[in-house]
C-alpha cells in the first residue's frame, strides 16, 4: 500500500472518530441547554430571600406550596431560581440589579430589605415585582400611597404583615403584673425594625413599661447587647420581626435563659426553643398569601390594577414549661391557656389556634 493511500485511510478513520466525538458533544450541549435555558413562553421567576432565618424559610415554603396548588410548577409551567445573599447588603443590591437585567419576567421578594433593593433596581419597571413577608410596606418608602392601596408603582404589588408588638407587651403585663422594664435589641438600619420599635415604644408608654433599647449592627453582637440590656435592669426580652435579631434568636434565648428572665416575641418559631410566648404571624400562611397573589399576576392580572394588601394570619403560642425556670412569677391565666397553643403539650395535628381578642 502506497504511503498516500495509508495517509488517506488514517484521515478517514480519524475523521470518523472526530465526527462521533463532535456529535456526542453536541448531544451533551443540547441536553445541558435544556436545563440552562428557560422554556419559551413560560414565566421566568426569581425568588429573592434576604437571609436564612426560620421565618423567611417558612414564608418561601408557603409561597412555593401555594404556587404549586395554583398550577405553577417549576420546570413545567414556570422556571424558578432562588437567590439568598445571607444578609450581605452589597450582595443583595448587586443581585437585585441582576434580577431586573432581563433574565426574569417576575421577581418575588421575601423580606423588607429585598423589597427595597428590588424596588430601587426596578425603577423602570423592567420586571413584575411581587413582595411579601414585609412588616410595613409604607416604611420601606418604595412609592406606596399610605391612603390609597391602589396607588403604587404599576409593576409592583404585595402584602404587608405587621406583627402585633403591642399585643405582646399587653400579654406580658397580664402574665406578670409586676413587670416594669423590657429589653429590646434591634437594628436601626432596618425599616421594618424601625416600625416595630416605634410600635413597642407607644405600647410601653401606654402600659407604664420602661423600654430599654439596645442597637445591633449585625448578628454577631446580638448576644452582647442582650447581656447589656439584662445588666441595665431588663426583666424580660422582646424580639420583634427584626431580621438581624431573628437570625440570632437562639443567642437571645440562651442569654435570657441564663438570666432567668423570659423572652417573648412576635416570632412563633421561637416558642419551643426557650421563649415564654409569642403572638405573631404564621409565616407559612403569610407565604401562602403571597403565593396566592403571585399566582394572579403570573396568570395575567395587571399589578397596576391590584391593591397593596395588609393581612396577618395570627397565632398565639406558649410554653408552659418556661415559668418554672424564671426568677419572677409568670402565670398563664385560664383564659390564656384556652386560646393559646401550648407547645409543651403533644399535638398530633400540629395545628395552631389563631389569637381571638
Amino acid at each position: 500500500m502506497s504511503a498516500s493511500r495509508v495517509a488517506l485511510t488514517l484521515v478517514r478513520r480519524l475523521g470518523l472518530g472526530l465526527s462521533i466525538i463532535a456529535l456526542a458533544s453536541l448531544a451533551l450541549l443540547l441536553s445541558d441547554w435544556k436545563h440552562r435555558s428557560p422554556r419559551a413562553g413560560i414565566p421566568r421567576v426569581a425568588v429573592f430571600q434576604y437571609n436564612s432565618n426560620h421565618n423567611l424559610d417558612l414564608g418561601v415554603r408557603g409561597l412555593m406550596d401555594s404556587l404549586r396548588d395554583h398550577g405553577w410548577v417549576d420546570g413545567r409551567t414556570m422556571e424558578v431560581r432562588f437567590f439568598n445573599p445571607e444578609g450581605d447588603v452589597g450582595t443583595m443590591n448587586s443581585t437585585a440589579q441582576e434580577l431586573v437585567s432581563g433574565k426574569y419576567t417576575h421577581v418575588i421578594s421575601i423580606s423588607t430589605p429585598c423589597l427595597q433593593a428590588v424596588a430601587k433596581a426596578n425603577r423602570d419597571g423592567k420586571v413584575k415585582h411581587i413582595f411579601g413577608v414585609v412588616a410595613d410596606p409604607l416604611a420601606a418608602r418604595v412609592g406606596i400611597n399610605p391612603t390609597n392601596p391602589y396607588d403604587h408603582p404599576k409593576w409592583m404589588v404585595g402584602i404587608g404583615s405587621f406583627m402585633p408588638v403591642g399585643e405582646v407587651l399587653e400579654m406580658a403585663r397580664r402574665l406578670n403584673p409586676r413587670l416594669r422594664a423590657v429589653g429590646l435589641p434591634w437594628n436601626p438600619a432596618e425599616a421594618n425594625s424601625q416600625s416595630y420599635t416605634h410600635a413597642a415604644r407607644e405600647a410601653a408608654g401606654r402600659l407604664g413599661l420602661e423600654l430599654l433599647e439596645g442597637n445591633v449592627e449585625n448578628s454577631t453582637v446580638v448576644g452582647e447587647v442582650t447581656d447589656a440590656l439584662v445588666a441595665r435592669g431588663a426583666e424580660a426580652i422582646l424580639m420583634t420581626g427584626d431580621n438581624t435579631v431573628s437570625i440570632a434568636s437562639d443567642t437571645v434565648l440562651a442569654r435570657a435563659r441564663k438570666a432567668h428572665i423570659p423572652a417573648m416575641a412576635t416570632l412563633p418559631p421561637t416558642v419551643g426553643h426557650g421563649a415564654l410566648f409569642a403572638i405573631g404571624a404564621d409565616y407559612y400562611q403569610v407565604g401562602g398569601q403571597v403565593g396566592d397573589l403571585a399566582a394572579r399576576v403570573l396568570s395575567g392580572e395587571d399589578p397596576a390594577t391590584l391593591p397593596i394588601l395588609y393581612q396577618i394570619p395570627k397565632i398565639f403560642l406558649i410554653d408552659s414549661r418556661v415559668p418554672a425556670q424564671l426568677r419572677d412569677t409568670w402565670v398563664f391565666p385560664p383564659d390564656v391557656l384556652a386560646q393559646a397553643k401550648d407547645v409543651s403539650a403533644a399535638s398530633p395535628t400540629g395545628q395552631h389556634k389563631e389569637v381571638t381578642r
